[in-house]
């Protein structure tokens, strides 16, 4: 059976697909009887349902499958709603802890940093949400602020994880406003701080941030770090560094709520067929 979840999130929405059942091939992952056989990412934009069929049919292509093939299709994410043709609509609060649980089964809490969110999600030993709290009020405090520091600062938003591991002497953002912050970059780089020392100040700042969110919601022993802010080695070294525990970091971190809407999805047709 083949099961499908869209994550329709502001900036980008993704897509996957899931063979639910013994894994056709031992080196696709994950590795369990819920397997990712196919996966889509295309830029949101301002028609959620037309982004979200896109996203839906890359990775029913990339699977090698027909649109019919697909059992249930559900989603999740700001978007959620915005598509039609949904089977169910789960929250990203929800799938994301399913998601880590799946790919972490000893994952204790997640933090999920997206484009206009961070979230942190205590999870139970099953997997189910035990406590969260999110900090949505600002962009200061989400992936965005990154992508519009970079801008400033004339570098591509993929090479910013990197030049931040090259800093010597981190300045850290004080202002929780993203208006603010960004003043304070300005004054920076007029003081002849170099990028690579900023930008690590911003991963720093984000860390302390999402360092607070973490112990409201119940920090654990082990760490999982989703969303699309997770593929930036800056942030996950201020990460550990901040909270001096070891990180799990999902391979393709972005996808971990689709990951999650998709089984979740799976469950409700086996549920339906007992």
């Amino acid at each position: 059976m083949f099961t499908a979840a869209i994550d329709i999130g502001t900036g980008f929405t993704k897509a996957v697909v899931l063979a639910v059942g013994p894994p056709p091939s031992a080196a696709m992952m994950p590795p369990s009887a819920a397997t990712l056989v196919g996966r889509g990412r295309v830029k949101t934009g301002v028609d959620l349902d037309g982004a979200a069929g896109r996203a839906l049919a890359h990775a029913i292509a990339d699977a090698g499958l027909a649109a019919t093939d697909i059992a249930y299709t559900a989603t999740t994410g700001f978007g959620r709603y915005g598509y039609a043709a949904r089977d169910i609509q789960i929250t990203e609060i929800t799938t994301a802890a399913a998601g880590a649980h799946l790919l972490f089964p000893t994952s204790t809490i997640v933090l999920d940093i997206g484009n206009q969110a961070t979230r942190a999600i205590a999870l139970t030993p099953e997997g189910k949400v035990k406590a969260f709290k999110t900090n949505d009020k600002c962009a200061a405090g989400s992936g965005s602020f990154i992508g519009r520091a970079a801008k400033y600062l004339q570098v591509k938003v993929e090479d910013v994880g990197m030049l931040a591991l090259n800093a010597t002497n981190p300045q850290p953002i004080s202002s929780v406003c993203a208006v603010l912050a960004e003043s304070e970059i300005i004054n920076l780089v007029s003081a002849g701080v170099s990028v690579e020392d900023i930008l690590r100040g911003i991963y720093d700042s984000l860390a302390e941030r999402s360092a607070t969110l973490l112990r409201r919601a119940g920090l654990g022993s082990e760490l999982t770090f989703i969303g699309g802010v997770a593929r930036q080695q800056g942030m996950i070294k201020a990460l550990e560094s901040r909270l001096g525990v070891a990180v799990n970091v999902p391979q393709e971190s972005d996808l971990v709520c689709a990951i999650g809407a998709a089984l979740l999805g799976s469950r409700r047709v086996g549920a339906a067929a007992a």
